[in-house]
């Protein structure tokens, strides 16, 4: 992604900063995608079309990358992969949910994600700056002045895995299903009144992998190195034994992120192994963990996490040859392929589908929001799994949940302009976000990029999900910021007024990578 990464003073307040210099270029590639795809109404064309389209919104989205380590240039980087090159994965046979979709209806939504991506670019350049910078930035600053970046000592990343794990095994109790595995019926047709509160409190667990990091890079000590490889090692096995691939993704970047800030450069090392044991080790076990877990007999939680022991000594001591790295690239890029939710969408709305209420969008996520424990008779939010049987007519009996993306689900709610305009917004609200989490001004932005990285950059869930579950989430960063980091003397009261920090010449001086 081509980022300018060189510190520079922070501009002020009601000053603008230049758009992305790949804009211009990457709208031009919006036209002439638009173009191909008008041009080409032959079949004979539809292939080539495809492959090409993608291959453009792959590289228009990369050239919009906004700057490093935010959540903006992270979103617009997984479009290039998810719905721009993992397209190409669609050319040939498609079986299951998939075979309904047409090619035309795949050239469709490539351009409607091209539209999307270039109104959320927008919106993040041209969106309220003088709001992101002059609000959302005073909350990094109000944590500035009371925490350093200092973690509070050894016990502090082993207390918040704990809190994680515990909380992850009551989720597991309460609902029984744990992740991927355990009773899928449970997880789409109810919900425990306390479930959302333990939900996440599991979210502790990248957190405190994060939390090792910062130290183990700061004091530099054995045994803080020590446990943060126990740490990260626990984070994966959880994950791993909840069927979840995400969670390895989350756990790697708990370590990355703390690393760049302090040694002012990327691991390159580390994140070609991570890679390498992904694509070699963490695929291939979950490929077949979930096909035992959920094979002609699904088996329950505990039965699931007993088979897991079995399946990693046969995955280590099976292929681990380039052939078996192809494979699984193959896999993934199948996996990851998100075109196929707003493909779907727009070929069967309205035509055959009517849109849904736009004042919905307005009205689910202050539903959703509302604690289970306060209305024990909520819906559950299940919209994946009711995506698959609106508009891909599957059986109420298959519990699989679809990706909606909020893309597909603005599109859903009235077309066209409910996209611009919801995308265009989304982008100034990504702005805040990242003016929020800036890393050059402290190390607690890290942990929100954590929390926020599933829902927001792999962005599978509607919009109403997404956004009822953004309270929670803040609340959980704050909460483990002010138990995890060192108060700083004088709680930030100098005089009567708030000291700014960390002073300019103070702040971290990042190079070009």
């Amino acid at each position: 992604m081509t980022v300018n990464d060189r510190a520079a003073p922070l501009p002020a307040q009601g000053t603008r900063t230049a758009a992305p210099r790949f804009l211009s270029g990457g709208l031009l590639l919006v036209a002439t995608a638009a173009a191909l795809v008008v041009l080409g109404s032959s079949a004979a064309f539809v292939s080539g079309q495809i492959r090409l389209d993608a291959i453009a919104l792959a590289v228009f989205c990369i050239g919009l990358g906004l700057a490093t380590w935010r959540i903006g240039s992270w979103s617009l980087l997984w479009g290039a992969l998810a719905f721009g090159l993992a397209t190409i994965s669609w050319l040939g046979t498609q079986t299951g949910p998939a075979g309904e979709i047409l090619p035309g209806s795949i050239l469709r939504a490539l351009w409607m994600i091209a539209v999307a991506m270039a109104m959320l670019t927008v919106g993040y350049c041209v969106g309220p700056r003088r709001f992101a910078v002059g609000h959302a930035r005073r909350v990094t600053d109000a944590l500035s002045r009371r925490f350093t970046d200092e973690v509070r000592g050894p016990a502090v990343p082993w207390g918040l895995f704990g809190v994680g794990v515990v909380a992850q095994l009551a989720y597991a109790a309460l609902t029984g299903h744990f992740g991927y595995v355990g009773a899928a019926a449970a997880a789409a047709t109810s919900a425990s009144g306390y479930g959302q509160f333990i939900a996440i409190a599991g979210e502790c667990v990248p957190l405190a992998v994060a939390a090792a990091a910062i130290r183990a890079y700061r004091t530099r000590t054995l045994g803080a190195r020590v446990t943060l490889a126990i740490l990260f090692t626990a984070a994966v096995i959880v994950g791993a034994v909840a069927g979840a691939k995400t969670s390895f993704v989350v756990a790697i970047l708990a370590v990355i992120i703390p690393h760049t800030m302090t040694r002012r450069r990327l691991p390159v090392g580390l994140i070609a192994a991570a890679i390498a044991f992904f694509l070699l080790i963490v695929i291939p076990f979950n490929i077949s963990y979930r096909a035992s877990a959920r094979g002609a007999v699904t088996l329950s939680t505990g039965q699931a996490v007993a088979t897991a022991p079995a399946i990693a000594d046969q995955v280590l001591a099976g292929d681990l040859s380039p052939s078996a790295l192809g494979q699984s690239v193959d896999y993934l890029a199948v996996r990851i392929r998100t075109i196929d939710s707003p493909a779907i969408i727009m070929q069967r709305t309205p035509s055959q589908i009517p849109y849904s209420n736009p004042a919905l969008l307005l009205i689910s996520p202050v539903v959703d929001v509302i604690p289970r424990a306060l209305w024990p008779g909520k819906p559950v939010l299940a919209v994946g799994w009711q995506m698959s049987q609106q508009y891909y007519q599957l059986p109420p009996q298959i519990y699989t949940s679809s990706d909606v993306t909020p893309e597909g689900d603005l599109f859903r709610h009235g077309g066209w302009f409910w996209l611009v305009a919801g995308m265009f917004l989304g982008g100034c609200a990504i702005r805040i976000l990242d003016e929020t989490t800036d890393l050059r001004r402290s190390v607690h932005g890290a942990f929100l990029i954590l929390l926020l990285f599933p829902d927001i950059v792999l962005a599978g869930s509607d919009c109403a999900t997404l956004l009822a579950g953004l309270p929670g989430t803040v609340l959980l960063w704050l909460a483990v910021i002010a138990l995890s980091f060192k108060r700083r003397p004088g709680s930030g009261v100098v005089g009567g007024v708030l000291a700014p920090w960390p002073p300019a010449h103070n702040r971290p001086q990042w190079r070009r990578w």
